[in-house]
Formats: C-alpha cells, structure tokens, sequence
C-alpha cells in the first residue's frame, strides 16, 4: 500500500497514462492570415469541393449578423466536402481592426480558412464588382461559380444550394 506521501508523486507519475479522452480536446485553432487577391483565387480553387467564400468586415453589421451561418454551414458539411473560407475585408494597415476581425473570429468559433485581403478597396472592389461587403460565393465541385448573394445573404438559402451541390458528384 501507498503511504499518503507517496501518493501525489504517484499521481503525478501515472497521468500521462491515463486515456486522452479523459482530457478535454483543445479548442481548434482560428486564425487570420493576410494575403494578396491572387493567393485568395488559388486558395478557393478545391477541385472535388463544394466552396463557399464569406467576404465580409467588421465595419460591416449585416456580416456579423450573418456570419454565424458560415460556421454552422461548416459544421454540418464539412464532412461531406465543403470547404468554408473567410475573407475579411477590413484596411490591412490598420492593426486594431485586423486584432478586432480575428477577435470576432475566435468567439465565433470560425474554425477553417480565414483570410484578410491585403489589397487597397479600390482593387478588391474593382476586381469583386462590388462596393462594399456583405458578398457571399458559392462555387460548385467543378471549381464553377454556382451563385452570389448580395447586401441580403440568407444562410438558409446558401444551405439549400450547398446540399444540392454536394450531393451532385
């Protein structure tokens, strides 16, 4: 038998043994990294993927209001080839709004692709055909581009569209 004394060194020596399933699993991990529009284009190509791309900003209140869709979206599907990417579209030199984007990221939980367009917003307005976010893409398992949704994003319509496309082989 142990003695009381004994015990914590023993404890202290058996734990690494223990099972991982009695420890929690780390939360994974979210992050945002910056890039260049034409880096974003080759990341959204995912021959065999059903993608959909979120462009959206923190200065922008319909985004994070329906940005929660993207990560549910991801969470039911993933498993079944959709890919969920993030594109915020926030001033990349300005560093408290880059810190307050991947903020928003980690307390939502978007854990997948999360890019910051480093580009002026006259490029990615010019090359987007768009003023300003909300923007949400969905490309088909061919890499085509299955829609857009505008100023109005409904994740349940983006819902309906993913399933269809990834059941289509």
């Amino acid at each position: 038998m142990l003695s009381p004394r004994r015990l914590p060194v023993f404890a202290l020596l058996i734990l690494p043994l223990l099972p991982a399933a009695a420890q929690p699993p780390a939360p994974p991990a979210v992050e945002l990294k910056a890039v260049r529009y034409d880096t974003l284009v080759g990341a959204i190509k995912q021959p065999g993927k059903v993608v959909v791309v979120d462009f959206w900003a923190d200065f922008c209140v319909p985004c994070k209001k329906e940005f929660p869709g993207l990560v549910k979206l991801h969470q039911k599907y993933a498993g079944e080839g959709l890919v969920a990417i993030s594109v915020a579209l926030d001033d990349p030199t300005d560093d408290k709004a880059k810190a307050r984007a991947l903020k928003f990221l980690r307390d939502r939980g978007a854990a997948f692709a999360n890019y910051l367009l480093d580009e002026k917003a006259e490029t990615w307005q010019e090359k987007l055909k768009i003023d300003g976010p909300p923007l949400v893409v969905v490309f088909d398992r061919q890499g085509n581009k299955a829609k857009e949704y505008r100023d109005d994003v409904k994740y349940d319509e983006i819902e309906k569209l993913a399933a269809k496309l990834l059941k289509d082989k």
